[in-house]
């Protein structure tokens, strides 16, 4: 059993899948930026001395909302060419294979740590760095069904 789907270069599904990677390693500068603006708030109305509580709410607010994107961005710029190219993605029962203009790469099922399904797509989480997406919209119902069979035999979710 072989699934072949023709994967075009999309911009958006880029920057949706570099979110999903950057997300957990954000996540508690976040909560973190969300505690640090109360609290420069908090020491600035009971009259801290004023460079440290701005300081505070400043790196609060920019931990909270700024970050996250700026990663993603910084990680759009620093991408190699070869990854804004349409490829051909193969599954099986062996593994995934990735042919592009540029590029040829094979992976086992052994190398994904966790498969993270979401509304759209499969993320197939190689590292905490590295996930490879799998859209389902460029998929027939059979292939996604087939699909989501090899999953549940081949890695554990």
């Amino acid at each position: 059993m072989q699934i072949s789907v023709h994967v075009p270069y999309d911009e958006q599904r880029l920057r949706r899948s570099l979110k999903f990677v950057v997300r957990p390693q954000t996540k508690k500068l976040r909560v973190l930026g969300m505690i640090m603006v109360p609290a420069g708030g908090l020491m600035w109305l009971t009259g801290g001395d004023w460079p440290f509580p701005v300081l505070l709410i400043v790196l609060g607010l920019a931990y909270a909302f700024w970050l996250e994107p700026f990663m993603v961005r910084q990680s759009l710029r620093a991408l190699n060419p070869s990854a804004r190219q349409d490829y051909e993605l193969t599954l099986d029962e062996g593994g995934f294979a990735m042919k592009a203009e540029s590029y040829e790469q094979r992976l086992a099922w052994s190398t994904i740590q966790r498969v993270d399904e979401q509304p759209d797509a499969w993320f197939l989480v190689i590292t905490k760095l590295q996930a490879l997406p799998v859209y389902k919209d460029l998929m027939t119902e059979e292939q996604r069904v087939l699909f989501a069979d090899i999953l549940a035999r081949r890695v554990v979710a």
